[in-house]
């Protein structure tokens, strides 16, 4: 008795209580996981971007690149910590964009930036003094949780502002709420309006009219009255408070009492200044509030809270203000998380169902109480390790739900057999479990060892998306083995007690597994008598296997299902806003008349605030605009990009549209081909053809470069010794000009905490010829009369670069090419790639490419470092249990039959070949792998009895078959929900898996048998 208690089961019997206990108790935390745990659409992607901003007006984007781009650069690339392959930089006319690609943990980017804006002031000092700003900026990358837009058709910009304030207000009270920013607004401004013909009359010179409105000089501290009782501060109220004080503002006046004022020389209007960009939404002004979640917070109930606020102030509003949800990440996230726990319970639902149906009342029973024990445990680790519920962990439990109840079915199938054999409860209880051990722990570490490298070797985008992956795999994996060696053979023995052998149905017939044995018992008796028919059936369908993958498109990964796209609108370089905002509201116009479209967010000359992580916001231009538009569905969103992107692919002469789908993209186009040297001439005629080569393949649209095309210039050349005798200079002259063009600031009222500049400016602010410029009037600070600017300079017209783009420092024209919906870019590339690279290319240029292949490069090679990898693992696993290397290359022999079902599951749905579809194919590799240590294990043992080789094998087989069939059927009718979701992303993984595994049973159950006899028929031993 003291025996019994000191086994397996007899110290499960003793702590069955406590057993139970945790198992319950595993099961509550994993359920409360499900309800509590934070959720997100996809997994946090780490946005390893910043941008240096520097200003430098009045420079042409020539001088910007060689004055300010190539010293800041040179100052860049002495930081670690920057990459510089990745980085890159854009000059236009006063403006440089630098791009920064920034490697490095959490810790030490929250480092590096304030020590980078330390050395760009320290560098300010020695770039030319023209350089008013220098700044770096890391909330680059962060995204929106939610886009609101307060609307109307009738109120001002100022009153729209006074209740975004307020709603601002209401939602920073939500605890969950990080940063609350405000896009669009446009200020209010006083303009006034200098008259020439008076200021002549008068003799009265620009630059005292802004002396007259230039505030003096602040005095911080006035003093203050003390009788004795009470303390009275004393203040000074501005002499300026509305546009009738500026007009009423004295500029001259005489001992006779004689004034001028503003009025008198001036046209004095308040109104809204020129605006560089403009937004609608639904056709009406607006402004935008983007809120940003705190990191760690459940979004899904992040946005529950700002939509009780956000609800309660539009109950508020006037009837003609309206708030307009623009991008609603919480509500996508529910949705996406929701549909996975759909697809999640009808996948455990399946797979119990599976066990039910094929194995006996009792035994199903007990096998299908390890799923529900293995997955919601699973969820509570993963819920106290930290991990977020998003769709990427949902996925990693679904594709190997099937496979959490395979140790459980192979502890149970050892059991039952050993009651068949007449062995009693107690003692097949214990050894159902200690002489499987290890071949089901092998077999377990080997799946997990498929997954566990892919951290280690993957970068970037691919790298984020599945970083939750091996963990919640293990976790599952590793519970399941514990569930199956302590409950399953607990319950196994509290409720079977006899065994099943030649058990019938209720009706009196066999059983569909007996039937399934009796059919397998034959074929394999056939497949030993045309052994070398079975090996080559085996090769062939590795060749098959491998062909048919080499017909797969591939695609790192696919575009993402939402009701939302966004339009973007590119004119050539130079056009105006109001030539943009044209061909945006035709659009606009088109798309408010299709009834699937509920919302359209047009941003002309800007884009918009960063909606989804890997959507990149464009540069603000004037000639660009986005429009962001939801549908009523998902499938709305591709039929309406279908639909428009052919039938207005010529609509617009003057413009290209592109139709962007939302994707994972992070390359500025599905085609790029960089060009790099020094001289801009040779990179053109380079780019030029690159293009033409573009334009002849089939199914290439919007070909362009990210130079743009030149932009006309006017250059004012000072006449020094007539400037020198008037008093000018050229930022003199400048500062004139700027009242003929912008508005030269003077002043700022303020209006509580309303801002209102004021600007000098001459009626004629469009200069809309060469001559506009030179006959405009310039007053002459030692003369009191004005002059035309002809006269102290004359014009010169040219051309110059409308954006210079450098990579790692070098000049780089890429040419870009969008690729028509529904092709893939990587058969576009392979017909394109070697006409490029037969190109003969000038001194000093070199090529690469970008887009799609990048990514590819970036998200697939490491998956075959990780495939290696683990191979290696797989490797090391079993020669830590057989000890005898033709033992494990025989199992390992396991591995290419899975390639076949695999690349057919994938050819079969469609889908094209990516990072998801490989993660598939990993995790059958383990399955089959697992397969394989069930079979050879048995038949090593039928071995060590005296059977023979041949006898073994075919033993093996015939026993084995049952466990293998029933871990193979669950695991593939686990993913089927996941296939007739339709979904992009998780439909090519799981295709894999199920077909992989159809085949891959059929071929292991008749090849491995056949190859364990040739391994082993040189080592036979007599029958005992």
């Amino acid at each position: 008795m003291n025996k019994e208690k000191n086994t397996l089961l007899g110290l499960l019997l003793r702590y069955q209580q406590l057993l139970y206990l945790l198992v319950a108790i595993g099961i509550l935390v994993g359920v409360a996981a499900l309800v509590l745990m934070p959720r997100d659409e996809y997994p946090q992607f780490r946005m390893p971007l910043g941008i240096v901003v520097g200003i430098y007006p009045g420079a042409s984007s020539e001088k910007v690149e060689t004055q300010l781009t190539a010293r800041v650069e040179q100052h860049l690339f002495q930081y670690k910590q920057v990459n510089r392959a990745k980085t890159y930089s854009v000059s236009k006319e006063n403006v440089m964009a630098i791009y920064l690609h920034v490697d490095g943990s959490e810790e030490e980017l929250a480092d590096f930036y304030p020590k980078l804006q330390d050395g760009l002031n320290s560098l300010k000092a020695e770039l030319p003094s023209g350089v008013i700003s220098l700044t770096a900026d890391n909330d680059f990358g962060s995204t929106s949780a939610l886009l609101l837009a307060v609307s109307s058709s009738s109120r001002s910009f100022k009153e729209l502002e006074s209740h975004v304030k307020e709603l601002e207000k209401d939602v920073r009270r939500v605890e969950s709420v990080s940063r609350v920013k405000r896009y669009g607004a446009q200020r209010e401004q006083i303009s006034v309006y200098l008259d020439d013909a008076r200021l002549a009359r008068y003799g009265i010179k620009p630059l005292q009219v802004l002396a007259a409105l230039k505030p003096p000089a602040s005095v911080a501290y006035v003093g203050e009255i003390d009788d004795g009782h009470l303390t009275r501060p004393i203040h000074i109220s501005s002499a300026l408070a509305t546009e009738i004080d500026v007009a009423g503002q004295i500029i001259w006046s005489d001992p006779q009492g004689t004034v001028l004022r503003v009025k008198d020389v001036a046209r004095v209007v308040r109104e809204y200044e020129e605006p560089a960009s403009t937004i609608r939404v639904n056709g009406e002004k607006c402004l935008i509030v983007s809120l940003e979640a705190r990191p760690g917070k459940n979004i899904v109930a992040f946005g529950r809270e700002v939509g009780e606020v956000t609800r309660d102030f539009a109950a508020g509003l006037p009837p003609d203000v309206k708030v307009t949800t623009i991008s609603n990440v919480p509500f996508v996230v529910s949705k996406s998380v929701g549909n996975f726990l759909k697809e999640f319970g009808i996948s455990m639902l399946s797979v119990v169902a599976v066990t039910l149906l094929l194995l006996p009342g009792r035994v199903a029973r007990i096998a299908a109480l390890s799923i529900p024990a293995s997955i919601f445990t699973a969820l509570g680790i993963m819920w106290i390790w930290g991990l977020d519920l998003q769709t990427v962990s949902l996925a990693g439990l679904i594709l190997i739900l099937g496979i959490t109840v395979d140790d459980a079915m192979v502890v149970l199938d050892n059991y039952i057999e050993k009651l068949d054999h007449g062995m009693l409860p107690f003692e097949a209880g214990t050894k159902s479990v200690t002489e499987l051990f290890s071949s089901v722990l092998s077999a377990t570490l080997v799946i997990i060892s498929c997954f566990l490298p892919m951290p280690f070797f993957m970068t970037g985008t691919g790298e984020d998306f599945l970083r939750s992956l091996p963990l919640t795999i293990t976790f599952a994996l590793m519970v399941s083995l514990l569930v199956a060696v302590t409950l399953i053979p607990l319950a196994s023995f509290h409720l079977i007690k006899s065994g099943i052998s030649g058990r019938k149905t209720r009706r009196g017939g066999r059983t569909f597994l007996d039937r399934m044995q009796n059919f397998y018992n034959g074929v394999v008796d056939k497949a030993f008598r045309h052994k070398k028919l079975v090996v080559a059936t085996g090769i062939l369908s590795l060749a098959a296997g491998l062909l048919l993958l080499a017909t797969i498109p591939q695609q790192s990964f696919p575009k993402i299902e939402r009701n939302q796209f966004a339009v973007e609108v590119f004119l050539q370089p130079g056009s105006s806003l109001q030539q943009t905002d044209g061909v945006m509201r035709e659009l606009e116009k088109i798309l408010a008349a299709d009834p699937r479209i509920e919302v359209i967010a047009s941003f002309v000359g800007t884009s918009s605030p960063r909606f989804h992580t890997l959507y990149s916001p464009n540069y603000p231009a004037r000639h660009y605009g986005q429009m962001v538009v939801l549908t009523s569905s998902n499938r709305s969103t591709i039929e309406v990009l279908d639909e428009y992107s052919e039938s207005l692919y010529n609509r617009f002469p003057n413009a290209d549209i592109k139709w962007k789908q939302l994707s994972f993209d992070v390359q500025k186009a599905p085609i790029e081909v960089r060009i790099s040297g020094d001289e801009i001439p040779e990179l053109k005629r380079t780019g030029e053809q690159v293009a033409e080569i573009m334009r002849s393949i089939a199914g290439t649209e919007y070909i362009r470069t990210d130079w743009g095309q030149p932009l006309p210039t006017a250059e004012l050349l000072l006449k020094q010794d007539e400037a020198a005798r008037l008093g000018y200079s050229s930022a003199l002259l400048g500062y004139s000009l700027m009242t003929g063009t912008g508005g030269f600031p003077a002043a700022t009222i303020w209006e509580g905490d309303y801002p209102v500049a004021v600007k000098i400016k001459t009626d004629k602010k469009v200069k809309s010829s060469p001559d506009d410029v030179l006959d405009q009037h310039v007053t002459s600070p030692l003369l009191a009369v004005s002059v035309p600017v002809r006269q102290i300079a004359d014009l010169k017209p040219g051309w110059s670069e409308s954006d210079i783009v450098r990579r790692n420092g070098v000049r780089t024209l890429t040419v870009r090419c969008e690729v028509r919906r529904n092709l893939y870019p990587s058969r576009i590339f392979k017909e394109l790639r070697p006409r490029v690279d037969r190109m003969t290319l000038p001194p000093g240029v070199s090529i690469a490419y970008g887009g799609d292949y990048q990514d590819t490069r970036e998200n697939m090679n490491p998956f075959y470092w990780s495939l290696a990898t683990s191979i290696m693992l797989i490797f090391l696993i079993l020669m830590a249990q057989y000890k005898r290397i033709r033992s494990v290359l025989l199992i390992m022999m396991t591995l290419p039959l899975s390639v076949f079902g695999a690349a057919f599951g994938v050819f079969l749905t469609g889908y094209p070949f990516g990072v998801t579809a490989f993660v598939g194919v990993i995790g059958l590799m383990g399955i089959v792998v697992r397969n394989g240590v069930i079979l050879v294990t048995y038949a090593d043992e039928l071995r060590a009895e005296g059977y023979t080789a041949e006898e073994a094998a075919m033993a093996a087989g015939k026993r084995r078959m049952r466990p293998i069939f029933l871990t193979s059927a669950a695991a593939a009718v686990g993913v089927i929900p996941m296939i007739l979701s339709g979904s992009t992303l998780w439909g090519p993984p799981a295709a894999a898996i199920c077909s992989g595994l159809v085949f891959a049973l059929a071929l292991s159950l008749l090849i491995m048998p056949v190859l364990y006899y040739y391994f082993h028929r040189h080592q036979e031993s007599a029958h005992s």
